[in-house]
């Protein structure tokens, strides 16, 4: 299992897998598979959809590291709706996840489909995509206890046994009807278009991952045909290369190749596709009288990523078993990609109008030129009257401040305050928050508890705003809590909101906890639903909690009321 994390991981469930998978051998004698760390953000919030990408022989997956908070038991998770969690005594409620939601197949739809899209825009074909959630937390247990949703939908927990069974399942999934394995240019194709940053896996990593050697990318649209499914059925599976003697000259390494007669096959399939499509092109340059342009732009089956161009007839082999492949290089030999550079543009210079239109349109142009400056001095005028007009204003109303007597009442504007103001009602998700309170403060010193205001004793905030909604869920009172606090820098914001999304570590305080009420609040948030969000420096957390403690609504109901009081607004955060 080969880990890729090039850029400093940010939340604590991300720390805890990769921390998991990098205690895990690399190579394929645990599991033949790359994870690379490539969050997806969504939204205007910056929640994250997807948190890695996974990369096995089969095929790809997205991944979504699911933090759960402040929550313990079983996790029942299913196709549609809402996931729930049971602790050992009590009934089960829905369940909380870091970013907000009780369930994330939603958002890994569009991060599968989002990988499609940028995958097919570089040239190359995905095949199926599984998608594999990763639940973190104190979870202990799982319904169904494989994971498996169907239709590509996975769960595993933070475990060696139930991660590897995601992986396994989500190969399997990927593998169906794929009639190519991915091999180790595809691999470096795909991170590429998927911007993986910093330094991508060398192809010795990858052939040691299972990944068969090839310096071409395979995963064309045009290799990926009916006709080429010989090459790798998924029921076959790869097998072992032929031993290499010590003594043999070094070559790039070659691992699990589809076999002699499988290659034959695709060669065959490939060529016969070729010269059919190259027949069709003759005919109608002929027919137009273009055949020197078409042959110009016959298609080539494959395209080098990490080695010198494939020869247009190559018919996208594998590892250089053909002919005409790439020659050999010794083991270690790192050839940087090339880009193909456009044509040079020529600049052509436009034609010349037509006579009629050039004296046309000179006499239009003297007209509208002196028309302009007939403009150009009523605007002038203009201006100048309003400035006469605004100095005399000015005059009078500093001589009437001076003692002077004025004729007639005089007006002062007043500028209304920014922001929600208490009685103003927000219409959200088809329902209404009425504003009962609102407090900006310029601190965050005193208005925290537990180990987060510690952290926020250490290092401030530079702007904290806080409102109190109300509004009715089922026909029963429910409060709404919105706190934002604006942070030095967007590192700072991201440990503050991994901190309060943890159990037990504290909040930033509401403002029922000091002491506001408003007619018919209730006295403290207990039990409240919780959810958070990160925009750049600022982080949002909102509180959700029945008013009336008996109230016969579950806790899903409010649960999505917190997710829709991260957009009810505050007033604005005080100028840093």
């Amino acid at each position: 299992m080969l880990a890729l994390t090039p850029a400093p991981l940010q939340t604590a469930g991300e720390k805890a897998l990769f921390g998991e998978l990098t205690r895990w051998d690399t190579g394929g004698s645990v599991r033949a598979a790359v994870v690379a760390s490539i969050p997806l953000i969504d939204g205007p919030l910056g929640r994250r959809i997807s948190d890695a990408v996974l990369l096995v022989p089969e095929g790809i997956a997205v991944v979504r590291i699911a933090e759960v908070l402040r929550q313990s038991g079983v996790v029942r998770a299913v196709p549609e709706g809402a996931w729930t969690i049971a602790p050992e005594s009590g009934p089960g409620q829905a369940l909380q996840l870091s970013g907000g939601g009780s369930t994330p197949l939603d958002g890994l739809m569009r991060a599968g489909m989002d990988v499609a899209m940028k995958l097919r825009r570089a040239g190359l074909e995905p095949g199926r995509i599984a998608r594999l959630t990763v639940l973190v937390g104190d979870v202990t247990g799982l319904v169904p206890g494989d994971g498996d949703l169907g239709e590509g939908d996975l769960v595993s927990l933070l475990e060696p046994r139930s991660l590897l069974l995601g992986i396994a399942r989500a190969s399997r999934y990927a593998g169906v009807d794929n009639p190519r394995l991915w091999t180790t240019a595809d691999v470096r194709a795909a991170l590429e278009a998927l911007e993986l940053s910093g330094r991508g896996p060398s192809v010795e990593e990858l052939n040691g991952e299972g990944f068969p050697y090839s310096p071409y990318v395979l995963r064309r649209p045009e290799l990926m045909t009916p006709a080429a499914m010989a090459s790798a059925p998924p029921s076959a599976g790869p097998t072992a290369g032929p031993d290499v003697p010590r003594d043999a000259p070094a070559q790039p390494p070659v691992r699990e190749q589809p076999s002699k007669s499988a290659i034959a096959q695709a060669v065959a399939a490939s060529a016969a596709a070729a010269h059919a499509a190259a027949a069709q092109e003759s005919e109608a340059s002929e027919a137009s009288g273009s055949s020197a342009a078409a042959a110009e732009e016959s298609p080539r089956d494959t395209v080098a990523v990490d080695g010198p161009p494939a020869p247009p007839d190559d018919g996208g082999g594998i590892g250089g078993l053909f002919a005409r492949g790439e020659p050999e290089r010794p083991l270690g030999h790192v050839v940087p990609p090339r880009t193909s550079a456009a044509p040079p543009r020529r600049d052509v210079p436009p034609a010349a109008p037509p006579l009629y239109w050039s004296q046309h349109q000179q006499a239009e142009e003297a007209e509208e030129r002196t028309g302009f400056r007939g403009r150009t001095a009523v605007l002038a005028v203009v201006g100048v009257l309003v400035l006469v007009a605004l100095g005399v204003g000015g005059w009078l109303l500093l001589r009437d401040q001076d003692g002077g007597t004025a004729t007639g009442p005089t007006a002062t504007a007043t500028t209304p305050p920014e922001g929600p103001a208490v009685g103003d009602v927000q219409a959200v998700g088809g329902a209404e928050y009425r504003v009962e309170a609102v407090q900006v403060d310029e601190t965050c010193a005193g208005h925290a508890y537990g180990d987060t205001a510690a952290f926020l004793a250490a290092t401030d905030c530079t702007g904290l705003s806080r409102a109190l909604y109300s509004t009715q869920v089922e026909g029963a009172p429910v409060v709404v809590s919105v706190v934002r606090v604006r942070m030095p820098d967007t590192a700072v914001a991201r440990q503050l909101q991994a901190l309060t999304d943890r159990d037990g570590s504290g909040n930033i305080s509401d403002l029922l906890r000091e002491g506001v009420r408003y007619p018919g609040s209730p006295a403290e948030l207990s039990g409240a639903e919780y959810a958070s969000a990160l925009s750049g420096t600022a982080v949002t957390i909102v509180e959700t909690d029945w008013v009336d403690e008996g109230a016969a609504g579950g806790s899903a109901a409010i649960d999505a009321v917190a997710d829709a009081g991260l957009t009810l607004p505050v007033p604005p955060l005080p100028a840093e």
